[in-house]
């Protein structure tokens, strides 16, 4: 999710009321599609509602904002929901369920209809944002990684070490306080892989990817200096191969801006590649289209092999 993107505006039925917006005009509008209802009592104008790739993170999050207004003391928002508040990607990720937690005698989850909440004991892992009581950034990080899969946990902790919502010494003081919890295993294995050199969610995807297909990974943000003394950092390098890699997620060339704007923004990328080329490089790109149709695997390694014809490689003479 953008860390930019404005955040989702709810309006009450008072709020509504306020407007001009009668009870019958408020069903009507919503019938209608002009208005849509988070929850009971919560609306948000559909003109504004998100699109996009991150449509299902807004809406939970809009919906998490709704909910926290009718949480009672001792309840956090929690997981997901957690995620999303802190404006952490949820790619993968279950979206359908606002998700709280507040500790109480028994066990067992409460479920509604577009919420849960759980029984969990947080001790005093919990902050707020924007007066919302929500879990840490690194308890909410081993929480999601403990029961949530491998690439959505990592999106999520690769983007919060990068903005420095959380340390990795954080994020340990978490995993120890949860031993013995179901899913410390998988939680473990998602902090020791989450790198803050990854920039973006399809570079942290693209990771995941590399890392099952058994290929040697990447130095993340490999610094160059063009041979106009000035300096670039690119998104993966394998050193062994001088191979250079970048996932073009998008919005890397400003898609939203004018033509010249573009234009101008894809003659300084086309030159700053064939800079880093002429150092001896070759440079291979990939986007989301690819990860869909698992063609990053194939990329990258059909890249090596070029490299490996020409002696490049492992084990090359220096």
């Amino acid at each position: 999710m953008s860390t930019d993107r404005p955040r989702p505006l709810i309006i009450t039925a008072p709020e509504l009321l306020a407007r001009g917006y009668s009870r019958r005009a408020r069903e009507h509008a919503e019938r209608t599609g002009h208005l849509y209802r988070v929850r009971h009592g919560v609306y948000a104008l559909t003109s504004d509602l998100p699109t996009g790739p991150d449509e299902a993170e807004a809406i939970l999050e809009m919906r998490s904002r709704a909910a926290a207004r009718h949480i009672s003391p001792g309840t956090a928002m929690w997981h997901t929901s957690a995620l999303v508040l802190h404006g952490l990607p949820a790619h993968d990720l279950d979206t359908r369920h606002v998700s709280t937690t507040r500790h109480r005698p028994g066990s067992g989850s409460r479920r509604g209809e577009n919420a849960i909440c759980h029984n969990v004991d947080l001790g005093d892992a919990v902050i707020e944002v924007d007066g919302i009581p929500v879990t840490t950034p690194a308890r909410t990080i081993v929480d999601v990684a403990r029961n949530s899969p491998f690439t959505g946990a990592v999106c999520a902790a690769d983007e919060a070490l990068r903005r420095e919502l959380c340390s990795a010494a954080d994020l340990a003081v978490e995993l120890e306080a949860a031993a013995g919890r179901v899913g410390i295993s998988r939680a473990r294995a998602v902090v020791a892989f989450a790198d803050e050199g990854a920039q973006s969610v399809l570079e942290s995807v693209s990771r995941v990817a590399i890392s099952r297909a058994g290929l040697p990974m990447p130095q993340l943000q490999r610094e160059f200096i063009l041979p106009d003394g000035s300096s670039t950092f690119v998104d993966m390098y394998w050193e062994d191969w001088d191979l250079v890699g970048e996932a073009d997620g998008s919005g890397k060339y400003g898609i939203d801006d004018g033509e010249v704007e573009v234009r101008t923004k894809l003659r300084k990328e086309k030159k700053r590649q064939n800079d880093i080329e002429s150092l001896g490089n070759i440079f291979r790109r990939w986007q989301w289209e690819d990860y869909r149709r698992n063609r990053i695997v194939m990329i990258v390694r059909e890249a090596m092999r070029i490299q490996e014809s020409f002696g490049r490689g492992p084990g090359r003479a220096a």
